[in-house]
């Protein structure tokens, strides 16, 4: 018997098992091609899905809301008006103070601050809701009008909104981390962090809270009560920049520095990056503006101005700098302290004069007032008392005539160029300005008669410019007929010579 010798049967089985396992494997290997096939699609469909996380929660309704976002280039566009309803701001259209319904502009809210967007600039303004100073900032691009609708860059929205925001166009994700949302997180992972739990008021409060946005969290000694400021890196370690001494810091969102205030109440600047700007020498520093780096100071009730490097700009010799928050109306004034970004009005024993950003006088301390509040009855809706005429770089003064009777005070006005030359008489009986179907115009009233001041002004100068250029003519012909006669005369004397 050959034990050798094949069996048939059993070859059959075996070849059957083989191919069994051979099927096996080729549909596994099928099942995984087709499983990663899916995974990528899928991958690929969840990429091409918008996906919004606004304070660690993912907002479907964000997502799939129509008109919110755009995305172009890789970048985010976000519509001003519809990203209000998800962060806590409410929405109006047209300029602030202007109460128009123009597309073109909007302003925005919370408790805390106003800020105002007009379509096709690069700059924003703050006003904070106590009234205090406004402050302009320049964002990365001009906010775009997109079907009736104002959009806004990443970087605008996080400097106009105070958020931090990421989009990763991998994942095609965008995450939105509020200014409540950094101060909670903040508070609970850093023991000395001293945010909304400081003793400071609600201004200082929202100022701090906006140092978290720049990596910088104000700190508390519980020991000694008192703060400083510290550092966050990417990986969260915390580090000391501005040591616990101060009885009470503060945020400058304009310049990133912080006003420190010592135990005995004197102020002084201390740059985020630790080094001392300018010393505490004062009872309160305040920005003026953050562009020509300009700081208000102010020492036993008179104010002067400072630089950066705490340079003096203006003595200490004045009862008050800036307009007076109450004695105008004006939406074109921007930053009181500052008019034509130069221009620094001071008062003294009840007088106004102007000086400009490096000191020099303006217009001396003479007259009674800067701008017109009081206009009376225009018969006109959306009337504003003005400061400034943008137009023609105009100031209105006031001053104050005392009547024939001895004791009855007249108002009357004049406007002065912004390098103080005047440009109309102190005559006027008040100067204003009306926005009707978003269209400003600006008035004086002169002998109970309203005028267009600009259509005015302009066709003025243009009526000069032409009588100096029809003089100019006048000259060059009496100049070059007096040379013709002159070259005749010459030619004359030649010829005679000649002939002799």
């Amino acid at each position: 018997m050959d034990l050798m010798q094949e069996n048939p049967v059993q070859e059959k089985k075996i070849t059957k098992v083989k191919l069994s396992f051979i099927i096996v494997i080729v549909l596994i290997i099928i099942l995984l091609i087709a499983a990663v096939c899916i995974w990528f699609y899928t991958q690929k469909l969840e990429s091409e899905i918008f996906k919004v996380n606004i304070d660690g929660i993912a907002n479907s309704k964000a997502s799939n809301e129509d008109g919110l976002f755009l995305i172009e280039n890789g970048k985010v566009y976000t519509s001003i008006s519809n990203i209000c309803l998800y962060i806590g701001y409410n929405y109006y259209p047209g300029g602030y103070g202007q109460y128009s319904e123009d597309r073109t502009k909007c302003y925005v809210n919370n408790s805390k601050e106003i800020v105002t967007f007009a379509s096709g600039s690069n700059q924003i303004v703050k006003y904070p809701s106590d009234g205090g100073q406004p402050q302009n900032f320049q964002i990365d691009e001009e906010i775009m009008s997109r079907g009736g609708k104002l959009y806004i860059s990443e970087g605008g929205l996080e400097r106009a909104f105070n958020v931090s925001l990421t989009y990763n166009s991998v994942n095609n994700a965008l995450t939105i981390l509020t200014l409540p949302y950094l101060t909670n997180y903040y508070e609970g992972v850093i023991t000395t962090a001293s945010l909304e739990k400081s003793s400071f008021s609600d201004k200082v409060k929202f100022n701090n809270e906006k140092a978290l946005l720049n990596n910088l969290v104000v700190i508390k000694d519980e020991n000694t009560n008192l703060y400083g400021v510290a550092s966050i890196d990417t990986s969260g370690k915390v580090s000391t920049v501005i040591s616990t001494r101060y009885a009470q810091v503060e945020y400058m969102e304009g310049t990133a520095d912080f006003i420190i205030t010592t135990q005995d109440k004197k102020v002084g600047i201390v740059g985020s990056d630790g080094v001392p700007k300018v010393k505490p020498d004062y009872e309160s520093i305040d920005v003026i503006d953050k562009n020509v780096g300009l700081y208000l100071v102010s020492n036993n009730n008179k104010q002067g101005v400072i630089n950066s490097n705490g340079k003096i700009i203006i003595h200490q010799d004045y009862d008050s700098i800036g307009l007076d928050q109450n004695s105008y109306d004006d939406p074109n004034v921007t930053n009181r302290y500052l008019l034509y970004e130069n221009c620094i009005p001071v008062k003294l024993n009840n007088k106004w004069g102007i000086i400009d950003i490096n000191g020099e006088t303006i217009v001396p301390v003479q007259y009674d007032g800067i701008g017109c509040k009081e206009v009376g009855d225009t018969g006109v809706r959306n009337t504003n008392g003005i400061v400034i005429i943008p137009e023609i770089k105009g100031i209105v003064v006031k001053v104050n005539n005392v009547a024939e009777d001895g004791r009855t005070i007249i108002e009357k006005y004049g406007i002065i160029s912004s390098s103080g030359e005047p440009m109309i008489n102190n005559v006027l009986d008040n100067a204003y300005m009306t926005t009707v179907s978003d269209v400003t115009t600006y008035y004086v009233t002169f002998q109970n008669e309203s005028l267009d001041i600009v259509s005015w002004w302009l066709e003025r100068v243009a009526g000069e410019t032409n009588n100096i250029r029809k003089n100019t003519n006048e000259v060059t012909n009496e100049t070059t007929n007096e040379n013709e006669v002159l070259n005749e005369d010459t030619n004359a004397n030649q010829n005679i010579q000649e002939q002799n």
